[in-house]
C-alpha cells in the first residue's frame, strides 16, 4: 500500500460528455465546492441536460473533465473563445475532495493551457477570481498568470457584491520560465528608431533562430521514440551546429549530409566536429539521394532516425517564429510601441514565414516584414516563403488568412552578392561597425549581410521617422571567421 500511494497519478483532460452530467450536478451542488462558483443552485440534471444540448456543438467554448488515473475528478475549460483576437477565458472546478491539494488542478491546467496555445493558437488566456479566493490565486500565479487589476463590485455572489481580480497569461509567457529573447533600443538610423531582437542570446549553443527551432524539433524527437538524427547543411550552417549540440546532449548519434560546394571549414563546422556529428560530404546534386540512402541504411540497422530538413524547414520551424512574433507583439503592448518594419535574414524561408503567419493570425495588417535574402534569388526564394506560409495556415485550418499572403511577403534578393557564404567589403565593414557601435557580433553569412541590406534599403527608399526592428537570428561563431578576414 505504501508503494502504491507514492505512485505518480496520470492526469488527463477530455471533452465533457453527456455521461458526465450526474458528476457535474453532484460536484456543483456540494457546498464545499461552490463557495466561489456563480451557479443558480441547486443545479438540476434536466436543466444541465438542456445546457449540454445547447453547447455541445459550439466552437466558442471548450468544456472538459479532469481525470486522475481515468477517474473523473473535476471540470476545466475555456469560455468565450475568440479566434479573431485569439483569447479565451479559463475556468476550473475540482469536484472530488480526495484529489484536492495533490497537484491535480495544476497539471490539468497545464494541459489546458497547452491546448489553448498549441492547438487553438490563442495569444492570451484570462480569468476572474474573487478577491477572497486565496488558494485559487496561488494556483494561477504558480501557472504563470499575472494579476492585472482588481475589478470593484464585479459580481453578486450569495447576495453580496464582491470584488474580483483579473488575471492573464500570454503565449509569449507560457510556460512559466520560458526564455524570451530581449529587445533593445540601438539608437537612430537614417532618421529612424532602430531596435534589435537578440535571438543570439537564446541560452543554448550561441542561440539564434536555429536554437529556437531546434527546441521544437527535439521536443518532437523526445516524444516520438527516436534514437538518432539526420539533417542537411553546409560548413557555415548554424542549424547543423545546434542540431549536433542537441543530439550530443542526449547522447544520440547525429548524421549530417553536407554539399561539397559549401563545405569550407568554419568555426561552425569545427563545433560540429567537436560535438561528434558524422558528416558526409557529397556534390549538391547527390544530397537528396544520399539522405534517402542514409535513412534507409539506419532503418535497416534497427535505428529509428528523426529527419530534420535543412535550416529547420517545415511547419515546426515556422511555428517557432509564430511564437517569436507573439513575443514581439507582447513587447509592443507592454511598451506602448508599434514597429513599422521588421527586417531579418531570410534563408530557407521558415523564419520569415513564421513571422508573417504570426502577423496574419494577429490580424495585424500594418507592419512590413522584410526578408533580406542571404542566398536565394527570386522568384524561387519568395515562393519558398509563400509555400511555407500556405502549408502552415492550411494545416491549422486558417484558409481564410491565405488571401492575405501575397501582400505580406517581401523577399529582397538585391543584397545576395556572391551567394550563400559569400559577401564583399561592404558587409564586412558593417559587421565591424556594428560590433564597434553596439557591441553586437554579427556575421557576413547571415546577420551582417541582412543588416547591411537593411541599411541600404532604408536609404534607397527614403524611409524616415519609423520604428524599425531588426531580428538578430544568430551566427556568433561565424563572427570569428570574419575577424580573420578583416
Amino acid at each position: 500500500m505504501q508503494e502504491r500511494s507514492k505512485r505518480k497519478m496520470r492526469i488527463s483532460i477530455r471533452r465533457f460528455e453527456r455521461q458526465d452530467i450526474p458528476n457535474k450536478v453532484r460536484w456543483i451542488n456540494d457546498p464545499d465546492n461552490n463557495k466561489y462558483l456563480h451557479y443558480e443552485l441547486p443545479l438540476e440534471v434536466d436543466k444541465t441536460e438542456r445546457w449540454y444540448d445547447a453547447i455541445k456543438k459550439r466552437t466558442d467554448r471548450y468544456d472538459a473533465v479532469i481525470e486522475a488515473d481515468g477517474f473523473p475528478v473535476g471540470l476545466i475549460g475555456l469560455l468565450s473563445i475568440d479566434r479573431r483576437f485569439r483569447k479565451a477565458e479559463y475556468y476550473i472546478s475540482m469536484g472530488e475532495a480526495a484529489y484536492k491539494g495533490k497537484g491535480v488542478a495544476f497539471k490539468a491546467s497545464e494541459l489546458l493551457l497547452n491546448y489553448a496555445f498549441e492547438s487553438l493558437h490563442l495569444k492570451s488566456v484570462y480569468l476572474f477570481t474573487e478577491e477572497a479566493n486565496i488558494p485559487a490565486q496561488r494556483l494561477f500565479e504558480k501557472l504563470g498568470f499575472r494579476r492585472e487589476r482588481l475589478v470593484r463590485d464585479d459580481r453578486c455572489a450569495n447576495g453580496k457584491i464582491v470584488d474580483r481580480y483579473f488575471y492573464v497569461i500570454t503565449r509569449a509567457e507560457y510556460p512559466k520560465g520560458r526564455y524570451v529573447s530581449p529587445i533593445q533600443y540601438l539608437g537612430e538610423l537614417s532618421g529612424n528608431m532602430l531596435y534589435v531582437k537578440r535571438e543570439d542570446l537564446i541560452p543554448y549553443s550561441f542561440g539564434g533562430n536555429k536554437a529556437r527551432k531546434a527546441e521544437l524539433f527535439f521536443k518532437d524527437f523526445d516524444n516520438g521514440g527516436y534514437d538518432c538524427v539526420l539533417t542537411y547543411g553546409s560548413g557555415h550552417s548554424n542549424h547543423c551546429r545546434v542540431v549536433a549540440n542537441m543530439a550530443a546532449k542526449r547522447g544520440v548519434p547525429c548524421y549530417i549530409i553536407s554539399p561539397k560546394e559549401a563545405s569550407a571549414e568554419t568555426f561552425n563546422s569545427r563545433f560540429t566536429d567537436l560535438l561528434g556529428a558524422s558528416v558526409t560530404i557529397v556534390p549538391v546534386d547527390r544530397v537528396s539521394k544520399t539522405i534517402e540512402n542514409k535513412l534507409q541504411e539506419l532503418r535497416d540497422e534497427g535505428f529509428s532516425p528523426y529527419f530534420i530538413a535543412g535550416g529547420g524547414h517545415g511547419n515546426l520551424g515556422t511555428q517557432a517564429y509564430v511564437d517569436c512574433y507573439d513575443e514581439i507583439s507582447d513587447y509592443e503592448d507592454k511598451k506602448g510601441i508599434k514597429f513599422d518594419y521588421i527586417f531579418l535574414a531570410s534563408g530557407t524561408g521558415t523564419t520569415q514565414a513564421g513571422l508573417v503567419c504570426g502577423q496574419l493570425l494577429d490580424r495585424n495588417n500594418e507592419k512590413r516584414i522584410v526578408g533580406i535574402s542571404i542566398a536565394r534569388r527570386n522568384p524561387r526564394g519568395r515562393q519558398v516563403v509563400v509555400d511555407s506560409i500556405n502549408d502552415y495556415l492550411s494545416e491549422r485550418c486558417e484558409e481564410l488568412l491565405l488571401y492575405g499572403v501575397d501582400d505580406k511577403v517581401v523577399f529582397l534578393d538585391d543584397y545576395v552578392e556572391g551567394g550563400y557564404g559569400d559577401a564583399g567589403g561592404d558587409v564586412l565593414n558593417t559587421v565591424k561597425d556594428a560590433f564597434i557601435a553596439y557591441g553586437i557580433p554579427m556575421d557576413s553569412t547571415y546577420t551582417g549581410k541582412a543588416f547591411d541590406g537593411m541599411k541600404k534599403y532604408i536609404r534607397s527608399n527614403n524611409i524616415e521617422n519609423k520604428s524599425i526592428l531588426f531580428i538578430h537570428t544568430g551566427g556568433t561563431p561565424l563572427f570569428f571567421d570574419d575577424i580573420l578576414m578583416m
